[in-house]
């Protein structure tokens, strides 16, 4: 039954009875019009089951979303319904009717002869210039692609309304051949403007009038003039040293205030009231906002929206390289960086000026989407290409959402990277400050870090029917890599939701990330009120429980379930438990399978929508 645990090394319960097997999600959507595209929204606002069974002390029947709960001081679940494309009011759009233009017609090769890179840019380029939907349509075939010249991505998507789809990621297959992806990535969504990056302060602005301490749409501040409605807006507050002194974070982030991030909460003004000089935005706040850390408004055009990536599969040419692969090999050699990793973990001195295997692949991507809002990728997989001797999809990381809002992520897997090190490596999903994004029925396999959330403004996504599977995994070198589990990584992610989450060899953490070593500034608290409900273990080679909660002021577990089924609530460093209390809200220990609801974004959708109780 719910219970609240007093602060222990973990938790062990006895296992649940019921199993929860780790989905695949559904078959491939049609090559036109994806289902999953259509059916998502429906699946997700469907109304609650009648069930019977027990509910979390935080989450009464009578639940509604909190407007009096003070962030820092009280326990309490926030509404995680906005997450998705369109705050999850609409269906994904299909582009019916849209115009379509196949890439065969501009050259492409789908045998996999030629490289196709020019002809598909082409078509999305045409595409792009047109007025309103248009779709680019890879047929059933193999297309290789490679960035050209100095370009840090093979494809490029740099306006809203644009499509790119395949016939099923069993059919089509985009295969990247080049091995030097150094902090490049195969597709890229962005607008690469310098106005859409979150923390460019342009104008209008306008400073918080008070402090906001809790959930609120509503926003007090000191001028409206040149905010109307409808405008993309940046709601934000800074770490100042005042806030990092009152969060104990002196060690690691005093003295770093401009590189841990901002809060950052990219919404839409729904009203303006001039008369009282406030702001109506779309989506609560997440976290308290001061007046003392530089509160303010500011205005946020040029951004990227409806984009789409669908039914195809994603993957790159494997590196040659057999050696190279360990945890720091992803340096520059001959940099002051290098040496001081050679110094400061005692590495021979011929480290610092060798080039290493890993710096040819460091920090490269199948797919970035930044600074991207209401858009989706749908039914998109990693694939091992022929001749790959190790059996990797990709080079290092997956999918990355940076600076993005409303991004649905849906029936995805990534999987197999070459390279997990340090340094961003082995990433399958990262969610870099990004808000109120959605990932369903996601798979991360055999990799550094399945599910990854990082940065201040990073709140409001939810992870729901997600599996994480195999961590601390790579193709390259000895195949296993330090890094491990799916996580709230660093610099204060706070208000995100794991819902009905798997681990499979795996497991689930928001703690504290202080090390001694680590280069500053330290990763050190990585999440505050993040929740993980109803959690399933399938099984943990490295730790006994499938959660490891240690967040800021509150965070919550409720229900667990599966052969794993226990949780951490504790941390390594003993002096920082004056940083990390209280101890985390855990309830349902074992109990996860009777938990209801089942699913608590869904059920919250549902009210929200007026489809529930």
């Amino acid at each position: 039954m719910a219970q609240m645990l007093a602060c222990t090394l973990w938790v062990v319960a006895c296992t649940a009875e019921n199993k929860v097997e780790a989905g695949l999600g559904d078959e491939p959507a049609s090559a036109q019009q994806p289902e999953k595209s259509d059916t998502a929204h429906a699946r997700n606002a469907s109304t609650p089951a009648e069930e019977t069974g027990w509910r979390s002390e935080l989450y009464a029947e009578d639940w509604r979303p909190p407007e009096d709960a003070f962030f820092t001081e009280d326990r309490f679940l926030q509404d995680y319904s906005y997450a998705g494309y369109a705050r999850g009011e609409k269906p994904i759009p299909r582009f019916e009717g849209a115009p379509v233009f196949n890439v065969l017609d501009y050259g492409a090769d789908p045998h996999g002869q030629a490289d196709s890179t020019a002809a598909i840019q082409q078509a999305l380029d045409t595409a792009s210039a047109i007025k309103g939907p248009a779709v680019v349509y890879m047929p059933a075939g193999t297309y290789h692609v490679a960035p050209i010249g100095d370009k840090r991505y093979a494809l490029v998507i740099g306006s809203s309304d644009v499509v790119l789809r395949g016939d099923g990621p069993d059919k089509t297959y985009l295969l990247n051949t080049s091995t030097e992806m150094r902090g490049s990535q195969i597709i890229l969504v962005s607008p690469q403007k310098k106005q859409a990056v979150w923390d460019y302060v342009g104008s209008p602005a306008t400073a918080i009038a008070y402090d906001l301490l809790m959930p609120t749409t509503y926003i007090p501040v000191e001028s409206t003039e040149g905010f109307k409605p409808g405008d993309m807006v940046i709601v934000r507050a800074d770490p100042t040293s005042e806030w990092i002194k009152e969060r104990k974070e002196e060690d690691g982030w005093l003295g770093y205030e401009d590189k841990i991030g901002h809060f950052m909460y990219l919404r839409r003004v729904l009203e303006v009231d001039a008369d009282n000089s406030e702001l109506v935005i779309d989506i609560p706040i997440r976290y308290a906002l001061k007046v003392r850390d530089n509160a303010q408004v500011y205005a946020k055009p040029g951004l990227v929206s409806n984009v789409g990536l669908e039914n195809f599969s994603i993957g790159n040419v494997e590196h040659p390289g057999q050696d190279g692969w360990g945890m720091l090999d992803f340096a520059a050699p001959d940099g002051a960086y290098t040496k001081r990793l050679a110094e400061g973990y005692d590495l021979d001195p011929d480290f610092a000026k060798q080039r290493k295997s890993a710096y040819d692949v460091h920090f490269s991507y199948a797919v970035v989407f930044n600074g991207v809002y209401d858009s989706w990728i749908v039914n998109v997989h990693s694939f091992e290409a022929e001749g790959n001797a190790r059996g990797s999809h990709i080079l290092s990381n997956g999918i990355r959402l940076k600076e993005c809002l409303n991004v649905s992520v849906i029936d995805c897997s990534m999987g197999h990277t070459l390279y997990g090190g340090g340094g961003g490596n082995g990433y399958m999903f990262r969610i870099d400050n990004s808000n109120e994004c959605l990932l369903e029925n996601c798979v991360a396999e055999s990799a550094r870090h399945g599910f990854s959330l990082s940065g201040m403004a990073t709140s409001g996504n939810v992870l729901l029917h997600c599996t994480d599977r195999n961590t601390a995994t790579q193709a390259g070198g000895d195949g296993t890599t330090t890094g491990r589990s799916s996580d709230s990584h660093m610099y204060f992610s706070h208000s995100n939701l794991f819902d009905g989450c798997v681990a499979d060899n795996s497991w689930f953490e928001a703690r504290d990330r202080f090390y001694v070593k680590l280069s500053k500034p330290k990763h050190n608290t990585t999440s505050a009120q993040t929740v993980f409900w109803n959690t399933t273990g399938l099984s943990n080679s490295y730790h006994p429980f499938v959660v490891w909660s240690e967040q800021g002021d509150y965070g919550y577990v409720i229900g667990t379930q599966g052969e794993v089924s226990a949780v951490r609530t504790d941390g390594n460093h003993e002096h920082r438990k004056v940083v990390t209390d209280p101890v985390d809200h855990v309830e349902g220990i074992g109990e996860g399978g009777s938990l209801v609801p089942a699913s608590l974004y869904q059920d919250q959708l549902a009210r929200r929508l007026g489809q529930g109780q």
